[in-house]
């Protein structure tokens, strides 16, 4: 199948292309696997060629935008032009539009009604969250599928229309199925490194896909059989070798994050939690507090930036930020021995760095970060130099994964 998501705003870079990345999901999980991924201009010609360079190297494409009513919509024009077919008037979707503009109190103008004109010939997916129906045509074994751009038209019309024809029509298709390995601790190629064995003896049906960010590396495993519980049965009988190898970082195989985990754990335990934020300036409360039911264990935090906060809201030691600094281990043991007690927790995360593009010495370089965990019988605290690479915000979010999984560590043990 070939993709092909058609709008100016996509290449002016204003506008993400969330369109592509949501059809290939749902493609793949029916079976079908994307070739290819274009984006172009609203432009007739450039339309008009790109379809036909995609049927020359398959049977499949799926095209979004251009089917509004202003003149820079103009792929229903060109989806006509290309199956050499007129318009015609889709009696329930002309209904639709009135009935819509009516619920509003407003009459439909010629140009909504002309939302209704579609190509002859073509299967009518009906848009129940806007006026432009989605477009089903084919011709000599080849079909197109022409969405909106809009990206919750398009959503609804590929989920409720679309992927269901696709599952009756489309030939060849088999059972795909995921699993998400979610790990922290360790680098991409290390990790690789250290599983490069076991991936060299996957069976054929299954692939493996690394997919690295900031501080973790997922990695997605693919299997792909006549019947989904053949797929999963095939994926799930390699799963146990693979957690043998990787146990130490191994955060999840049942798609929780990081955070969510480390939530479950403090639930399980009825633990309370609080936070003592520096170079990470809120983001590891951010990441707790975007959880629903985080109330239950997440009491609270201080970002204490500057070191007048530290040492008069967190009562760390003069003496230790003026002989070791404030990113340094006895400040960060400081911060969080004290965030526990000043918020009567059970555990106490602490976080100061340098996260730049500025501050750094060669004692000191950007990237550093030292990481406490106060604990009900301990403190630990371990430093992390997490380099320039990414900048600041990349340093920001390795620093809150760090910190997560020692507490997670902490929370297991």
């Amino acid at each position: 199948m070939h993709i092909i998501n058609i709008g100016n705003e996509l290449l002016f870079g204003k506008t993400i292309n969330t369109n592509a990345a949501f059809i290939a999901e749902r493609m793949t999980e029916a079976g079908i696997e994307v070739k290819k991924l274009t984006v172009i201009a609203d432009d007739p010609d450039t339309i008009f060629q790109t379809i036909t360079e995609a049927f020359k190297e398959t049977d499949w494409v799926i095209t979004t935008g251009g089917l509004g009513p202003t003149k820079d919509d103009m792929t229903k024009n060109v989806i006509a032009q290309y199956f050499d077919v007129g318009f015609e008037v889709h009696q329930p979707t002309l209904e639709t539009v009135i009935k819509m503009f009516a619920d509003r109190g407003l009459e439909a103008s010629e140009i909504n009604r002309k939302q209704a004109e579609i190509p002859v010939g073509a299967i009518v997916l009906p848009n129940k969250n806007g006026t432009a129906p989605g477009l089903w045509m084919e011709k000599e074994g080849k079909t197109l599928i022409a969405l909106q751009g809009v990206p919750f038209e398009m959503q609804a019309i590929l989920m409720e229309s679309v992927v269901p024809l696709l599952k009756q029509k489309y030939v060849g298709a088999h059972a795909v199925v995921h699993k998400n390995v979610l790990t922290c601790g360790t680098g991409e190629s290390a990790l690789a490194q250290l599983i490069e064995k076991w991936e060299d003896t996957l069976p054929r049906n299954i692939t493996l896909a690394y997919l690295p960010s900031p501080g973790q590396v997922l990695l997605r495993l693919t299997a792909r059989a006549d019947s989904e519980e053949e797929a999963m049965q095939t994926l799930e009988a390699q799963l146990p070798s693979l957690i043998d190898l990787i146990h130490p970082y191994l955060i999840s195989t049942e798609g929780e994050t990081l955070v969510e985990e480390v939530s479950k754990l403090l639930k399980k335990n009825r633990k309370k939690l609080a936070v003592a934020e520096s170079c990470t300036g809120g983001y590891i409360s951010h990441l707790i507090t975007l959880l629903p039911g985080s109330s239950q264990f997440f009491e609270g935090a201080i970002v204490s930036y500057s070191n007048e906060v530290k040492r008069d809201i967190l009562n760390v030691r003069e003496t230790n930020l003026k002989k070791h600094g404030a990113v340094s281990e006895f400040t960060v043991n400081d911060m969080a021995i004290n965030t526990m007690s000043l918020f009567e927790t059970d555990y106490a995360i602490a976080v100061s760095g340098i996260a730049g593009p500025g501050g750094g010495t060669t004692e000191k370089p950007i990237g550093l970060v030292w990481v406490a965990v106060a604990t009900p019988t301990r403190v630990v605290a371990q430093k992390f130099l997490f380099g320039k690479n990414g900048g600041r915000e990349v340093i920001i979010k390795r620093a809150a994964m760090a910190a997560l999984n020692m507490l997670r560590i902490e929370l297991q043990e």
